[in-house]
Parts: structure tokens; sequence; C-alpha cells
């Protein structure tokens, strides 16, 4: 059973589309999108052995084995010329995400990235922005104690970069479609760095400038729920 990012991210994929899911761990989402027959075919990669070898286990436990190739990559460097037509790239960080789409950017045929950044969402977001890639959509979500944001891209030829800091920062879409997930996360982190600020005022804190820039692109935010 994956869990409700992962349900997510499995969720942006284009029917029929062959993917690639980089950092795959356990291999879960190759396995759900093949057994849903949302794909026929699916590379499962990782830097590691380790959760490969676990990969590999669940997918002989599931006889997937004939649809489902597990490879040992850094990043996208073992895949090759129109190989794959999705990218899923989640569960690490913005700055990460963004390198190895960089390294992997040489690649024909990639159409199409899922990706689930669990910090610095607005590096990924400025990316692709840059890089001729147009965000279709966005969900966020609360899983397991944590928000999640899932981005889903497709290659075009020019992409217009009209995001403002606070678009980037909480997802263009997200605000625009006034997702109520967004505004519970809003919400708390008004909450809790308004505290911060208070405390740091009481304490006179040099640090008290940047938690007061938080505040105001939180305050930016909110005003799409207005």
């Amino acid at each position: 059973m994956l869990s409700k990012r992962l349900q997510t991210v499995a969720g942006m994929v284009t029917k029929g589309n062959i993917i690639a899911d980089i950092g795959t761990d356990h291999g879960y989402v190759p396995i759900y999108l093949v057994e849903e027959n949302i794909t026929d075919k699916a590379y499962a990669m990782d830097i590691n052995q380790g959760p490969l070898d676990i990969a590999n286990k669940h997918i002989k436990e599931k006889g997937l084995e004939g649809k489902i190739i597990t490879i040992l990559s850094n990043g996208m460097e073992k895949l090759k010329d129109n190989m794959i037509d999705t990218a899923v790239i989640a569960g690490m960080g913005g700055d990460l995400i963004v390198s190895i789409l960089e390294n992997g950017k040489s690649i024909k045929g990639i159409k199409e990235l899922v990706l689930s950044p669990h910090k610095r969402v607005d590096l990924v977001r400025k990316y692709l922005l840059e890089n001729n890639w147009q965000i279709v959509d966005e969900a966020m979500v609360f899983d397991v104690g944590k928000y999640y944001t899932v981005i889903k891209a497709l290659k075009c030829d020019k992409t217009e970069n009209d995001y403002s800091k606070v678009q980037l920062e909480y997802g263009k879409l997200l605000l625009e479609n006034r997702n109520p997930v967004l505004k519970e996360y809003l919400e708390k982190e008004y909450k809790k760095f308004s505290k911060i600020a208070e405390n740091m005022k009481k304490e006179k804190s040099d640090n008290l400038h940047k938690v007061e820039e938080i505040l105001e692109m939180n305050q930016e935010g909110r005003k799409y729920y207005d």
C-alpha cells in the first residue's frame, strides 16, 4: 500500500508512458504503476545497491521481473536517449533534484517529470521554468505529520518565467486554485514564525529580519485566500 504522498506522485504519471523512478528506494512506485496498468514498463533506479536488492525482492514477489528493471545509477547517469517518457524523482531535497535534472538534461525523449522535493521546492520550480518545462499540475498533501508538494511538468519549446517570488515559494497553481492543504500549511507556518519572531524581539536577536521576511512571504501567500 502506497503512502498518501506516493499515491499522489503515481497519480500524476500519464498512462502509457515508460517511466524511470530515480532514487526508487524499495521500488513501491514502479510496482504500483505496473499493477494499476498505468505503465507497461518501468525502471527502478538507485545510487545504492541495498535498496535495489529490496526492490528486486518486492518485484519478484509480485512476479513483475519482465516489466520492471532495476538499475544501479547515480541519478539519470545510466539512462539512454529515448529510453523513457517520464522521470519520477521523489523524497529528496530540491537542490539534489535540480542537480539530477541538470546532469541529465542532454538525455533525449524525456517529456514528463513528476517531482516531489521535501525541501527547497522553490529551487525546483525556478529550474523548471528556466529550462523549458511547463508546470501543468501541483498537489500538496499532509502525510505522516509532514507537508509534501508534488509537481508535474511537461517539456515545451519555451516557458515564460512569470512566477512572482511568492508563487515560486508556494506554487502558482496551488495559490491560484486556493489549495486547502496549502492554506492549512500557511496558517500553521504563520503561527509558528510569529511565535519565533516574538521571542527574537525579546532577545533582540540579529536574525529577526530573516523571520520577518518569512512572515511577509507567508502573508502574501495567505492573501490568495481572502
